[in-house]
C-alpha cells in the first residue's frame, strides 16, 4: 500500500476538490481500493462526502459512526497505539467509491500531544517515535486492504500534519496562482527539510537506548530520506477579469504561474522522487468551473461524474466534461510518477 499526501501551506487552491476527486477518479477508472483519510480539522473532504443527514451519526451526542479522532484517542490520553474501530463511511454508499475516516474538529487538541511527542522523539525517546509514526500503524493494519491511502491536510505546519509527512511516501501540491502560493513553497521547503535533519539526527540515540529487537518491534521510520516524495504540482487557474471589450487573463497572474515550475525546482528540488524532470511533476492547470463546485458539494458527488440528476443543466454539462478530460490526464500522470503506469 502506497500513501499520498495533499499538502500545500497555502489554503484557497483547491487542495480538498483535487484531493478527493483524484482518489475517486483513481478508484473508478484504475479498479483500485482506496482508504481516504481527511486529516484537516476543518472536515471539508468529510463534508464533500457524506450526506447532512448522517452528520449526526459521527459528530453528534450519540454518534456511532467513527471519525479520524477515534482512531487517535489513545494517543490523545498519552498512549502509543491506535484504536482500529473498523467503521467506516462505505464506499458502498458513497458516490467516490472510496472508503472514507472522516475529519473531526477536535483533530486541533492533538497538536499538543504530538508536539510533545516529537521533542521526546527526536531527543531519542522510543515513545515519541512510536505517537510521532502513528501513521505507519495504519499504514501496517490497512496495507492488505488497501491499494492506496489517500490523506488531505489542511495548511497548517503544525505536528498533525508533520506526523503525516514524515510517514507518507509520496506528496502532491497543489498551487494557486497568487504570490502567496510561492511564499508557501519556500515555507514548505524550509520546514520539512528541518524536520527530516532532526528526525534523522534522533535515529541514532534511539539506538543507544533502545536495542534492535525492541526498536523493530515497533513500525517507526527509519529512513526519512525515502519518504514524502514530490510526485506532482497543479495550478489552480485564477477567475479572468471582466472588461468592455470582454473577459481577458491578468499579466500579474500569469507571471507567477510561469514562475511556479521554477520555484518547484529550486525549493522542492531535495523531495523529487526518483528521476522525476519538472515536466513530470507539472500535472497541468486545474480549471476554475464556477458553479460546479457547490454543484458538486450539494450533490454529495465527485466533479466528473455529475449529470442531470444533480441539476447540471446547459453549459455545465461541457465543464463537466472539461474536468473530467483534466482529472483523465492528472490521474495518468500521477500513476506514473508512483511508479505504477509505464509511460507507453
Amino acid at each position: 500500500m502506497k500513501v499520498l499526501t495533499f499538502f500545500n501551506n497555502k489554503g484557497g487552491v483547491g487542495k480538498t476538490t483535487l484531493a478527493v476527486n483524484v482518489a475517486s477518479f483513481i478508484a473508478t477508472n484504475y479498479d483500485k481500493k482506496i482508504l481516504f483519510i481527511d486529516a484537516d480539522p476543518q472536515a471539508n473532504s468529510t463534508q464533500m462526502m457524506i450526506p447532512d443527514e448522517q452528520w449526526e451519526n459521527y459528530y453528534g451526542e450519540n454518534a456511532t459512526g467513527a471519525t479520524l479522532m477515534d482512531y487517535l484517542s489513545p494517543i490523545a490520553e498519552g498512549d502509543s497505539n491506535l484504536n482500529f474501530v473498523g467503521s467506516f463511511f462505505s464506499k458502498d454508499v458513497n458516490r467516490f467509491h472510496v472508503d472514507l475516516i472522516p475529519g473531526h474538529p477536535r483533530l486541533s487538541i492533538i497538536e499538543d500531544i504530538l508536539s510533545d511527542a516529537w521533542n521526546k522523539c527526536i531527543g531519542g525517546d522510543l515513545g515519541g517515535f512510536r505517537r510521532t509514526n502513528w501513521l505507519n500503524l495504519m499504514k501496517e493494519h490497512y496495507k492488505d486492504r488497501y491499494d492506496y491511502l489517500i490523506i488531505d491536510v489542511g495548511p497548517s505546519l503544525g505536528a498533525l500534519n508533520r506526523s503525516i509527512l514524515i510517514n507518507t511516501d509520496f506528496i502532491l501540491t497543489p498551487m494557486g496562482s497568487d504570490i502567496f502560493s510561492l511564499i508557501g513553497v519556500s515555507n514548505i521547503s524550509t520546514w520539512i527539510s528541518s524536520w527530516m535533519d532532526l528526525y534523522r539526527n534522533a535515529v541514532t540515540p534511539l539506538f543507544h537506548k533502545q536495542s534492535t529487537a525492541i526498536i523493530e518491534k515497533y513500525k517507526v521510520n527509519l529512513d526519512i530520506d525515502t519518504s514524502c516524495r514530490l510526485i506532482g504540482f497543479s495550478i489552480q487557474q485564477y477567475v479572468t477579469r471582466s472588461f468592455k471589450e470582454g473577459r481577458r487573463p491578468v499579466a500579474s497572474y500569469d507571471r507567477i504561474i510561469k514562475e511556479v515550475p521554477e520555484a518547484i525546482e529550486r525549493y522542492l528540488g531535495y523531495l523529487i522522487y526518483g528521476d522525476l524532470t519538472i515536466d513530470d511533476l507539472n500535472l497541468g492547470d486545474v480549471p476554475y468551473l464556477y458553479s460546479l463546485v457547490p454543484l458538486a458539494q450539494s450533490s454529495k458527488a465527485p466533479m466528473y461524474d455529475l449529470g442531470k440528476a444533480d441539476g447540471v443543466v446547459g453549459g455545465q454539462i461541457n465543464s463537466v466534461k472539461k474536468y473530467h478530460d483534466m482529472l483523465e490526464i492528472i490521474c495518468r500522470r500521477v500513476m506514473i510518477n508512483m511508479g505504477e503506469l509505464n509511460e507507453d
